[in-house]
């Protein structure tokens, strides 16, 4: 799948016009990744790319390897950079070879910055889907302490 393709299909473009996810795609290079290879290390302070998963599947999880999700084509990965410049919260490896199109954060913002309703689609998209994934977090989260004895 190329990049037009792969970011239109995903979450990030829903609500965008061609010309707007051009406009992204513009921004963006594919890097391929093998199987078991890490795409974004947990802790890294680098965390100034972030993702789209064009092909293939990934999964996150802690430094220590805790399984945190798997996630198929049309994922985002590393999205807190276009929020803040922070160390990265997960680790993401590749489950077989993976394809991904790579976006620089700061090129990202400055896109935002010249095509503003472009900018407000993908925040209300990303926003759903951090959401989402703060939603499924909590439900982990109190099925562990559940499962703890106070």
């Amino acid at each position: 799948m190329n990049i037009f393709d792969g970011i239109r299909s995903s979450y990030l473009a829903e609500g965008l016009s061609s010309d707007q996810v051009q406009a992204i795609a513009s921004l963006a290079d594919e890097v391929v990744h093998s199987d078991n290879e890490e795409i974004v290390r947990e802790f890294d302070e680098s965390a100034d790319d972030i993702f789209i998963l064009l092909k293939g599947k990934v999964r996150v999880t802690t430094a220590s390897g805790e399984l945190i999700a798997r996630l198929n084509a049309g994922a985002i990965i590393g999205e807190i950079a276009l929020f803040v410049n922070a160390r990265r919260s997960a680790s993401v490896i590749s489950d077989g070879e993976s394809n991904l199109a790579r976006i620089n954060a700061t090129k990202f913002n400055a896109l935002f910055e010249s095509q503003p309703a472009l900018g407000v689609i993908v925040l209300r998209n990303l926003g759903k889907t951090v959401t989402q994934r703060l939603r499924s977090s909590n439900v982990q989260l109190e099925a562990v302490l559940k499962g703890l004895d106070y």
